[in-house]
């Protein structure tokens, strides 16, 4: 080790002091990017672009599949995309945000909401198809003070077809910063109600003691000032599992969802039908890692968390054991393989 500090690379700083709010000239914003200034202009023409794009479509979601149509950089696009991903971390979020976000899980998104009588979720609808490049280059010459001329060519760079780039690394946090009057907005909204809120990617989860039909009206009115549409708007009560970012809550407690619990249920039937000590070996691996997941999910230190840790170390002790047993059969099997051979008559021979 050399024994130096790891300097932390994400949220170091409030947006103020972020380089692209010090009004960069374009010679600047080459230097943080890693290219000339001549390059970042040819890069930023849409033929030239083009051929740092990809097209294509992809089917997308677990319950409802979709088709969408990712379109995004590669190459030395991507290149300036991860650049700007990079600087753009740096940039301290709020406490609603919970992705993209470092250190945060879908599990600590919903554990904000335990122990609630309420629950409000809702959707942004088509959040990184709506929104456009004018709304980025308002954000980069309004919010961030730099001059017309440099948040023309970064906006020409960080969108692809006059909107952010559905598929590119920066396009997450890219969101979250551009939206963030409208997302702290509703957060203010939120607190004057005493109400608890959170925020991953696209989907909004509010939840507390009762939440007034004014608060989504608010909401609602907040979203389509910005520009935004909001859809999948549904209410829930605490007394029955309230699924957020794919975790159950359910008063006190977090539960696995039931994809999850289907699949360990499947991945027992096959380990019992499993013919042979490697199928059985593959399909104690995969339960394993699914058990984890489920114990991760409802807490380690839970009872719940506490049989399922029970669960996987039996199975552990029964992986070990069955390869014990596999290991003396095959050396029984050579043992009298070679006692046979031993006991076979001279007469028998060959020679």
């Amino acid at each position: 080790m050399s024994g130096k500090i790891a300097r932390k690379n994400f949220e170091r700083y409030g947006i103020e002091r972020s380089p692209f709010s010090l009004r960069p000239t374009k010679r600047d914003l080459a230097a943080l990017l890693g290219e000339s200034v001549r390059d970042l202009k040819t890069l930023a023409i849409p033929s030239f672009k083009e051929q740092f794009v990809v097209r294509r479509q992809a089917e997308t979601g677990t319950k409802k599949k979709k088709i969408r149509a990712l379109v995004y950089p590669e190459s030395r696009l991507r290149g300036i995309h991860e650049r700007l991903k990079f600087h753009l971390n740096k940039v301290r979020q709020p406490s609603y945000l919970f992705s993209p976000r470092k250190d945060r899980s879908q599990r600590d998104n919903a554990a904000m909401h335990l122990d609630q009588e309420m629950y409000l979720t809702l959707d942004l609808k088509q959040f990184y198809p709506s929104t456009t490049s004018a709304m980025v280059r308002k954000w980069f010459q309004n919010e961030l003070g730099m001059f017309p001329d440099v948040a023309r060519l970064l906006t020409d760079l960080s969108t692809i077809d006059e909107k952010v780039s559905f598929g590119s690394p920066l396009t997450p946090v890219l969101c979250t910063l551009v939206h963030r009057e409208m997302f702290n907005e509703i957060a203010d909204v939120c607190e004057v109600y005493e109400l608890r809120y959170t925020l991953w990617v696209d989907d909004l989860t509010i939840s507390g003691r009762s939440i007034p039909a004014i608060v989504l009206e608010r909401i609602r009115e907040i979203i389509r000032k910005h520009g935004l549409k909001s859809h999948k708007i549904r209410f829930h009560k605490g007394r029955d599992p309230v699924f957020i970012t794919g975790i159950g809550v359910v008063g006190r407690k977090l539960i696995a969802p039931f994809s999850l619990n289907l699949k360990i249920k499947n991945c027992w039937a096959e380990y019992h039908a499993a013919a042979t000590t490697s199928e059985r070996d593959q399909c104690i691996q995969v339960l394993l890692a699914n058990l984890g997941t489920a114990r991760y999910i409802v807490g380690a230190s839970t009872p719940a968390g506490q049989k399922l840790s029970d669960e996987m170390n039996a199975l552990r002790q029964k992986k070990a054991k069955m390869w014990r047993q596999d290991v003396k059969q095959s050396l029984a099997k050579k043992m009298n393989v070679s006692a046979i051979g031993d006991l076979t008559p001279a007469s028998d021979a060959p020679f």
